[in-house]
């Protein structure tokens, strides 16, 4: 009897860990734009959601019933001072914003993505590019603007898991992951020492998320709102080039994915005379409203850079192998229902031999 509840419970941990794999081999990009212009954007078994005219994307595993849906909207650019020695984002030091839903967007057609060695098409891609005036709301008038242009997303997804080479690192995406490049060709900085913030809230059926941190992992209910009293906290950054934060699964699901966001810890500054350098990226976050939904908030922090000058980072967002803790809960009721029967089974086996009477 060991020896069965020993295989049934393999078996069952077996299937259990095939359903959570995500990725699918070979599997080429398609997109699509429906009758509400919204981009569909499909990579392996993940497919992502692009409204019509604004940057918010709505993503979840393609086929999985019961599925967990994940949003990531890119909200605004905040520029902060850091006299008092801040190097990563609080509210009060905020000086300037400019948010990316009160402008227009516009997604381009589809394009191969390309090996840049052998020429032959790795994947496919899109550009999502502000096309209207975005005012710069600041606290010293007069508001200034930014042109229709000056920030694109380069959204790209690959035929197959593949290393790359970002900001001079390798990072590896899996095709179950869409990378966007994040572009921002101006900036009017008041000041040299002043910092740029771009903001990403994120928000999941659950809203809770597990940032991985150098300290360790953090969790975060972003159900609960801090509100204005709570400073924003530090994003303790990982050893690793890749910064990690994980859209936690329920404490009883359906869903076999995790979701996921990936920022790398530096960022590609262009000068106007071509001259590249590295910068580093920091971060940080926190729980709280924008409008009537509470979103975790994080910050991804920029310096300074010359006019002229174009800034490249590369995030990035998918899908993980996650446990499906409804199946787990009702096949483990199942396994112990059988363990029960043969149980009582065994025992009525060995109720039936009576030794012989003389």
């Amino acid at each position: 009897m060991k020896r069965t509840m020993t295989m049934l419970l393999g078996t069952f941990a077996l299937a259990i860990s095939v359903l959570a794999v995500p990725a699918v081999a070979g599997a080429v990009p398609t997109g699509s734009v429906d009758s509400s212009n919204r981009v569909i954007f499909k990579s392996g078994p993940l497919t992502g959601v692009f409204e019509g005219n604004v940057p918010h994307i709505t993503f979840y595993a393609t086929n999985e019933v019961g599925r967990t849906t994940y949003q990531l909207n890119f909200r605004a650019l905040i520029e902060f001072s850091t006299s008092s020695g801040e190097s990563t984002y609080e509210s009060p030091t905020m000086l300037a914003r400019a948010d990316f839903d009160s402008a227009t967007w516009t997604a381009s057609n589809f394009y191969p993505v390309r090996d840049k060695t052998t020429g032959t098409t790795i994947g496919m891609g899109f550009n999502f590019t502000l096309n209207s005036p975005m005012q710069i709301v600041q606290q010293t008038p007069p508001p200034q603007s930014l042109k229709p242009g000056d920030v694109v997303l380069v959204v790209k997804a690959y035929n197959n898991t593949r290393t790359i080479t970002a900001n001079g690192q390798s990072v590896t995406i899996n095709n179950a992951e869409i990378k966007i490049d994040f572009v921002l060709k101006n900036w009017p900085f008041a000041s040299l020492n002043d910092k740029l913030a771009l903001q990403v809230n994120m928000h999941s059926d659950y809203n809770h998320f597990d940032l991985d941190q150098g300290t360790g992992t953090t969790t975060v209910d972003a159900t609960n709102d801090e509100g204005a009293g709570v400073m924003e906290h530090p994003y303790r950054e990982a050893s690793g080039v890749e910064q990690n934060v994980r859209y936690a699964s329920g404490p009883v699901t359906s869903s076999m994915n995790i979701g996921f966001f990936h920022f790398v810890n530096t960022a590609t500054l262009t000068s106007a005379s071509g001259t590249t350098q590295s910068v580093l990226v920091v971060a940080s976050y926190k729980s709280e409203k924008d409008g009537p939904e509470t979103f975790l908030k994080l910050y991804l922090v920029y310096p300074y850079f010359a006019s002229g000058s174009t800034l490249v980072h590369d995030p990035s967002f998918g899908l993980q192998g996650g446990l499906p803790t409804l199946y787990i809960i009702a096949g483990g009721a199942g396994i112990a229902g059988l363990a029960a029967v043969l149980v009582i089974r065994h025992r009525h086996l060995q109720v039936q031999r009576f030794p012989k009477s003389n």
